[in-house]
């Protein structure tokens, strides 16, 4: 007895392909909607991670900035924030004031709470009560000296800490303008600027000099994507969207900068506004 193979019919093919077809493109969508959110997200924790990274770092180097050395300066392609980091601070015990021509400065000797010396370098810059940013980037101002030499009554070598009574010797260039209050000296050796260029964020190391220098793309990048809309002038005519702000202390208040800065990458965007309180201890 002979059986007849039945294979399907053309409406059945049809009807298989058109149901495969309708699954496949809800599969597809769910399988693209997916995808975008991880995409999204993926981009959001990005630019949320390099943009929080960029803030920490200015904020955790802007605390340790000499009082009043802030400043700012730019124009609509750029603008840049200016410090000058402190590498140690001490007090001093006696200090040449001019008109005198004594250029030997006492002072306690520079160790942390762990008992780690601080080396004094013989081309840093000791730095007294500077109430201006002026005092601090120009040397004719007299409140920022050149260290020539470190001496103390141990072995004469200023990183060991051997000195009978722990106050050692400095020798500067010249006697300073005038006493601090406080009788505190600070140490420092550069200046630190961060910059706002074509939508990147910079950071570079320079000598400190009377004129501010602004920065280039060549510089170390802190992060990129930024959209902040610079004004023509930060110092004279500051805007709201300019990134970086400057109040100088009041009797009531330290100095406080602030740091405001958007970023936007794929359609996401974040916006910070920090605020950074400099120690007014000159």
């Amino acid at each position: 007895m002979r059986h007849s193979a039945r294979g399907f019919t053309l409406v059945e093919l049809i009807t298989v392909i058109v149901i495969l077809g309708v699954v496949g493109v809800g599969i597809a969508s769910v399988v693209r909607g997916t995808m975008q959110i991880y995409l999204d997200v993926n981009t959001r924790e990005t630019l949320l991670t390099d943009s929080r990274f960029a803030i920490e770092r200015m904020t955790r180097e802007l605390r340790r900035a000499v009082p009043n050395s802030i400043r700012i300066n730019g124009n609509a392609s750029q603008q840049c924030l200016e410090f000058v980091p402190s590498q140690f601070s001490t007090v001093y015990t006696e200090l040449p004031v001019q008109p005198s021509t004594d250029t030997t400065v006492s002072l306690v000797f520079p160790y942390d709470i762990d008992g780690n010396v601080f080396d004094i370098d013989e081309t840093d810059f000791a730095i007294v009560y500077p109430r201006r940013s002026e005092d601090i980037y120009d040397l004719s101002r007299n409140k920022r000296q050149i260290i020539r030499s470190c001496n103390d009554d141990g072995d004469g070598d200023c990183s060991t800490r051997d000195d009978s009574d722990d106050i050692i010797q400095i020798e500067v260039d010249s006697a300073f303008a005038e006493r601090s209050p406080a009788s505190r000296l600070y140490f420092a050796d550069r200046s630190v600027s961060f910059c706002v260029v074509s939508g990147v964020l910079i950071r570079f190391e320079n000598d400190i000099v009377t004129n501010q220098v602004l920065g280039s793309l060549s510089s170390a990048r802190l992060a990129t994507d930024v959209v902040n809309v610079l004004s023509a002038n930060p110092v004279v005519a500051p805007q709201q969207d300019d990134p970086f702000t400057y109040f100088a202390a009041t009797l009531q208040r330290n100095a406080v900068v602030q740091l405001r800065l958007r970023f936007a990458r794929d359609g996401e965007q974040v916006e910070w506004h920090q605020e950074v309180h400099i120690a007014n201890v000159p």
